[in-house]
């Protein structure tokens, strides 16, 4: 961003001098680039152009063993000796099919060398002689105004950017999404937001194969302006063809009337403008009439219509029966009683009495694990828990499997006290899933809680003789212990499952619990030693022990190293900002750690 604002500040200034014809050439892609911090143009931007590959099988053999001399001494940056090959070839071949190419190179090797008048001249030759060699010509022109843009004449920079966007075919080229992006910010800084949709516009419809990125943001762009800022169905409707959708995917495009995905993005950007109240009502009055009552068969659709014509006309009781009417527009179904609930979460009672009318008939003939879906969803992310607790108790658990069993008595521990999870997992047969089944119930409900840690520690031991479910069971063991203050068990448990570096931080902070501090230090230490990205965390937490300690002079001494040895990091950060709160003078690379 901090080039591109350079760019625009300098446009700026000299925008006033500029023709208006090239003022309105300024519309272009990267208005949105600056706007939303999204970098457009530099997919492409900047890459040199390559004489390809089938044009090069074409040339006679001393042709192209003098083009790859020259692109040699290009490739390796000796753009003196290049621009000698070039040129040597642009006489020798002066009727060869690679001359608009060794035009446009010998220029680069100018540009590069900063002979930018040279190079300008250079590219200039490339679009007189050459106009429809596109690919070459649009390079030129690009080029030629970067080198205006580094020589300070910012309006000739403009101009030539200018006269290249317009060209339908120029504007296709890779380059040229930066060369919008310049002059859009211009038109959108001076207000000029037509002039500035017609360019992205054209970014959006040249760009949709050629740089998606270019393209998605032109699009938003587009649709944002002919949505909400200036509304016009009919504008629209033409870009979304033109444009290959609003997807660019080219897709079935030709009705977008009658497309549903035409109408789920305009609604959506239209409910998402950030105007005053009265102009946000207007946009979406407009959008609601435009779209009408109809494509009933889109239940997302017309809810997202509902949306637009509540904001429109403020009746939430409208809203309701429009709602209403959508639902029995098509059968009851689960799925879209739960997204009903989902659209009247603003109204619980109104919700409840909902779910409690539509399921009635459906829930007699639910399969089990049907029913265990469903309390599932009422519970999260619904938040019904009086319904999922309903279904819950209507779930008849004789003959349910272990996993059933396992699943029913978990969820049932969200709303029924320890002994009643209990008796469920006591009727899974395989020991070992009940084992589980209460080892994942105690420890989800361990935090401060010493009594389920404890009970959770005792279903370890029964865990760890099963391959199915020990992995990392030995680390979780570790770490019960040292909560509950067993620490040389927790050191023994951590150096088991050796899960590095998290084995050595918890024996670190076991050894530091028992005020072991210098066998802290050496333990810490050794993984420093080890280097890598550990490391500098290791250095400062050696500091750490020495703070907990009480030794300052240890740990001034140590936050001076980590600053010396971790310079770039984060780490060295905080020993930088510690030792600046302590008052400790910082001198040399001390006092240029990252922040």
């Amino acid at each position: 961003m901090g080039f591109q604002m350079k760019l625009v500040y300098r446009i700026s200034r000299i925008l006033d001098q500029i023709d208006q014809p090239f003022q309105k050439a300024g519309c272009a892609l990267v208005s949105l680039l600056l706007l939303t911090g999204v970098s457009i143009g530099q997919d492409l931007a900047g890459e040199e152009i390559l004489y390809p590959g089938g044009e090069f099988a074409k040339l006679d053999t001393f042709e192209g063993l003098n083009l790859e001399d020259a692109d040699k001494l290009f490739g390796k940056k000796d753009y003196k000796g290049a621009y000698a090959a070039y040129k040597a070839y642009s006489f020798e071949f002066a009727k060869s099919g690679a001359l608009p190419y060794v035009l446009l190179r010998m220029g680069r090797c100018l540009h590069k060398l900063e002979k930018r008048n040279a190079a300008i001249k250079a590219y200039q030759d490339v679009v007189d002689y050459f106009p429809d060699s596109i690919r070459y010509a649009a390079a030129s022109l690009y080029y030629m105004g970067e080198c205006h843009g580094l020589n300070g004449d910012e309006a000739k920079k403009t101009a030539t950017w200018a006269k290249m966007v317009k060209d339908n075919e120029y504007v296709s080229q890779p380059n040229s999404g930066t060369s919008l992006a310049y002059l859009g910010k211009v038109m959108v800084e001076r207000g000029k937001f037509e002039e500035a949709t017609e360019y992205h516009w054209r970014t959006a419809v040249a760009f949709v194969k050629t740089n998606t990125r270019a393209a998605s943001d032109a699009r938003n762009s587009v649709i944002a302006h002919y949505v909400r800022r200036a509304p016009n169905h009919d504008k629209l409707k033409e870009f979304f063809i033109e444009a290959s959708g609003f997807d660019g995917r080219g897709e079935k495009t030709e009705t977008p009337e009658e497309d549903h995905r035409y109408w789920t993005v305009v609604l959506a950007a239209a409910t998402a403008t950030r105007a005053d109240e009265g102009e946000r009502q207007k946009v979406c009055a407009y959008w609601g009439a435009k779209m009408g009552d109809r494509f009933f068969e889109n239940d997302a659709l017309r809810k997202q219509w509902s949306d637009v014509l509540l904001l429109a006309d403020k009746d939430s009781a409208a809203w309701k029966a429009r709602m209403d009417k959508q639902f029995s527009q098509q059968p009851a179904t689960m799925k879209r009683i739960l997204a009903w609930c989902d659209y009247y979460k603003v109204d619980r009672e109104m919700r409840s009495e909902f779910f409690a009318e539509k399921s009635k008939p459906l829930l007699g003939g639910m399969k089990t694990e049907d029913k265990m879906s469903l309390m599932n969803s009422l519970r999260h992310p619904l938040g019904m828990h009086d319904e999922a607790q309903s279904v819950m108790r209507s779930i008849r658990t004789e003959g349910l499997s272990d996993e059933d069993l396992a699943r029913y008595g978990a969820f049932v521990g969200n709303y029924e006290p320890e002994e009643t999870v209990l008796r469920y997992f006591a009727r899974i047969k395989d020991k070992s899933m009940a084992a589980k089944a209460r080892f994942d119930y105690y420890s989800q409900r361990s935090h401060r809680n010493p009594p389920n840690m404890e009970k959770a520690l005792a279903e370890i031991s029964v865990l760890l003789k099963d391959p199915k479910y020990a992995a990392g069971l030995v680390m979780r063991r570790a770490q019960f212990q040292q909560n509950l203050g067993r620490f040389e068990e927790a050191i023994k448990s951590y150096n088991a499952a050796n899960e590095q570096p998290s084995s050595t931080w918890g024996v670190t902070d076991c050894l530091v619990a028992l005020k072991q501090y210098g066998k802290a230090v050496q333990v810490v230490q050794q993984l420093e030693s080890v280097g890598g990205n550990p490391a500098s965390q290791a250095g400062l937490k050696i500091a750490d022990i020495y703070r907990i300690s009480g030794d300052k002079g240890k740990e001034v001494t140590q936050l001076r190293l980590v600053l010396k040895r971790y310079p770039k990091s984060g780490q060295s950060s905080e020993a930088h900002n510690r030792l600046e709160s302590y008052g400790v003078a910082l001198v040399g690379g001390e006092a240029e750690a990252e922040e």
